[in-house]
């Protein structure tokens, strides 16, 4: 996290736009994605997810991007019901 971010942390750096709209304009998760990822963002794909998540728990995106931090939530909130179905299993 970039120092401006742990100042004001509901102010969006120009890389956290750059990487929300990447993700606005590419919902679907494929290899190509993860390609463009790498080059594009410069990050690896694991990261971008992470940071997306965070991203969109931010009032800042909430406000500025609402359909998209919506789509991420209910996405999170997927993974985890399916994580812990995986461990009632184990």
């Amino acid at each position: 996290m970039s120092e401006v971010s742990n100042i004001l942390p509901s102010m969006l750096t120009h890389a956290d736009i750059r990487l929300l709209e990447f993700e606005d304009a590419h919902p679907r998760r494929t290899g190509l994605k993860n390609d463009a990822i790498l080059h594009r963002l410069g990050m690896s794909p694991a990261r971008y997810y992470q940071r997306l998540e965070h991203l969109a728990r931010q009032s800042a995106v909430a406000d500025r991007y609402p359909r998209l931090a919506d789509r991420i939530g209910r996405r999170a909130t997927q993974r985890e019901q399916e994580r812990a179905q995986l461990r009632r299993w184990a």
